[in-house]
Parts: C-alpha cells; sequence; structure tokens
C-alpha cells in the first residue's frame, strides 16, 4: 500500500501517477515494467516515488487494487 505521504498528495498528482501506472502495467508484465517510465509520466522525481511507495510492486498492488474497487462501485 502507498505512503501517508502518497495520500496526502493532491488528488491532480496522485492521478496522473496511476495513470502512470496503468500506462505502464497495461503494456509490460510487471517483471518488465519500469521506474522510470512510471515517474517519467507521472512528472515526478525517482526519490519521489520512494516516498509513496516502496516499489513498482508496491503501486502495481495498489493499482489494481483502486481499479478492483472501481469496478466493484459500478455494478
Amino acid at each position: 500500500m502507498p505512503t501517508d505521504t502518497f495520500f496526502h498528495l493532491p488528488p491532480e498528482k496522485q492521478k496522473r501517477i496511476l495513470n502512470a501506472a496503468k500506462k505502464e502495467f497495461s503494456r509490460l508484465p510487471l517483471k518488465d515494467a519500469s521506474i522510470a517510465n512510471i515517474i517519467k509520466d507521472a512528472e515526478i522525481p525517482r526519490g519521489s516515488f520512494y516516498q509513496y511507495f516502496e516499489n513498482k510492486e508496491d503501486l502495481y498492488y495498489y493499482y489494481f487494487h483502486t481499479l478492483k474497487k472501481i469496478v466493484s462501485e459500478t455494478c
């Protein structure tokens, strides 16, 4: 799960990070996904990424948890 720091970000910035995760995880499996691509697309520094998430697996599982929650709410 993300750190408290992530949850204190403005919603727009959280959305940018999740959209970058969506783009990267939609085109590559987790093992091949790149933090460099995610931070570039999200327009955040690498150090900030590690303030929000432990690693790319942490972001991956949070992204899909969020997606599952959205789908559940629309059903």
